[in-house]
């Protein structure tokens, strides 16, 4: 998505001072980035930069930096754009952008406010209802600007949950290219959110850890979220990572009480009530199921922007 905003923003005909990142920026999420950047630059946040000539700086979290508002200076920027930010940004620095600080959020707010959006909506059976892309004005509260406009993009069980955030993030870069620029010129009135409306979702990691669940739930989690790299098998070993799920490949039988079998593509343990079988999650794999929706989106999505 991050890269979608870019792509669309300097399609404009605007420029971008710098790309910051928290510093807790997992090295799995750049890699994944550089390797995508590879088959489809315009979709990849480094390749991006690497064109352009764009910094990418590494920040801890704006709330507790004491010299953004130093660094903000040296940058010189006009507009502050932030994607799924999950820092709350201080009102020091959106005075500075007054009127030209917003955020893109993957769901129909004001529903499904917080960190986990997409996620929530997967495991509360919403997706179809509240999915969708919405670009809003930043605010000190989290999620609660006034809107600026919005793309309804629903989850299609039948594609999957990369398609759905190919489809997403399509949905951000054009509202860059649209509502965006209307907004900068002066042409559009943000609507505010209705008080005490929508919902906040925040998500506990047990929602998606195996062996917790039942085999009819595990294959659930699979078929709905091992796209996406975040149902993960707790190791035995308390000292051992949890292990990334990608698919539900059979239930073996009953209960066994054997030790967990982790393959090279394949894991085996004991859920709530059966012994179930798993395919491991590769990165790559990840990517390259990436590249193939990136495809087929730009040929059918009607929200689609330059690839």
């Amino acid at each position: 998505m991050a890269a979608r905003i870019v792509n669309a923003w300097l399609a404009g005909g605007n420029a971008v001072s710098a790309l910051w990142v928290g510093q807790k920026m997992q090295r799995r999420a750049f890699h994944e980035d550089r390797v995508l950047g590879l088959a489809a630059p315009s979709w990849s946040v480094t390749a991006l930069a690497r064109r352009y000539r764009i910094p990418i700086e590494t920040h801890p979290k704006l709330s507790a930096w004491k010299d953004a508002d130093t660094a903000l200076e040296r940058l010189n920027a006009d507009v502050l754009i932030t994607a799924m930010t999950l820092d709350i940004i201080p009102r020091s620095i959106l005075s500075r952008f007054e009127g030209r600080a917003v955020n893109f959020h993957p769901a129909l707010l004001p529903h499904y406010r917080g960190p986990s959006p997409r996620i929530g909506m997967i495991l509360d059976d919403t997706a179809s209802l509240h999915g969708g892309m919405t670009l809003h004005c930043l605010s000190p509260e989290i999620d609660r600007g006034d809107i600026v406009g919005s793309r309804t993009v629903p989850y299609d069980g039948a594609q999957g949950f990369i398609d759905w955030d190919v489809r997403l993030a399509r949905a951000a870069g054009d509202l860059v290219e649209h509502e965006l620029a209307r907004y900068l010129r002066g042409e559009v009135v943000p609507t505010p959110q209705p008080l005490g409306s929508g919902s906040y979702r925040k998500m506990d990691k047990a929602e998606v850890t195996l062996p917790e669940h039942s085999a009819e739930r595990t294959k659930w989690l699979c078929d709905r979220l091992g796209e996406s790299g975040l149902v993960r098998l707790k190791a035995e070993d308390a000292a051992c990572k949890p292990h990334r799920v990608s698919s539900f490949l059979r239930k073996l039988g009953p209960r066994s009480s054997k030790p967990q079998r982790i393959g090279l593509f394949t894991m085996d343990f004991d859920s709530a009530d059966a012994r179930v079988r798993v395919a491991r999650h590769f990165r790559n794999i990840q990517v390259l199921r990436y590249v193939r929706a990136i495809r087929q989106t730009r040929r059918s999505d009607p929200l689609a922007v330059s690839s």
